[in-house]
């Protein structure tokens, strides 16, 4: 196992928002720990998840959805990537961080599905506005006005039923704190 290399980054989707379908950390890593994972850290409650193992990222997410779902008794969506992809990705943030914005990092399992929603993101866009979209290689980047990310014409985008399955959305700051944990 080349830890470098085998260490990955899963990020549940939908999990503890709401008051419906909670999940406690420690379970969440005991499940991962379950499903053959090593060196398993969770950061928040929102289902960001630091794992070291070997298997190539497709494979490990079908594996942990299919774990989580049986543990946890929802419909598991699970991303997963390489930890140097993350990195990259923050590192890549193209658009300066502004007071009373958010800045998000929109992540897809689907190279095409990403290029479609940065574009209709884009196109979605008022060019009077800060709002601000532009395709990374593993994500779509957009910083967004707060009070505006479940209600902006490019957030209205990101909840199409026909995209939902493949994207989940993460603060930058939040990547930074996963990325912390090496």
């Amino acid at each position: 196992m080349n830890a470098a290399t085998d260490r990955k980054i899963a990020l549940l989707r939908g999990i503890n928002v709401g008051k419906s379908g909670r999940i406690a950390m420690a379970d969440l890593r005991a499940c991962t720990e379950a499903a053959g994972c090593a060196e398993v850290r969770t950061v928040l409650a929102t289902g960001n998840v630091v794992l070291t193992d070997p298997r190539p990222e497709a494979e490990l997410r079908s594996v942990l959805e299919t774990a989580y779902a049986g543990r946890f008794g929802y419909d598991a969506v699970v991303q997963v990537l390489a930890r140097e992809a993350v990195e990259d990705a923050v590192a890549r943030y193209p658009f300066a961080t502004l007071d009373d914005h958010h800045d998000y990092l929109v992540f897809s399992d689907d190279p095409e599905v990403t290029a479609v929603v940065a574009e209709a993101m884009a196109a979605a866009v008022d060019p009077a506005g800060t709002e601000e979209v532009a395709a990374g290689s593993v994500c779509v980047y957009w910083r967004v006005p707060r009070g505006l990310t479940l209600s902006s014409a490019a957030a209205k985008v990101t909840a199409d039923r026909s995209h939902g399955r493949h994207l989940t959305m993460r603060n930058i700051r939040t990547l930074r704190k996963v990325l912390a944990l090496g």
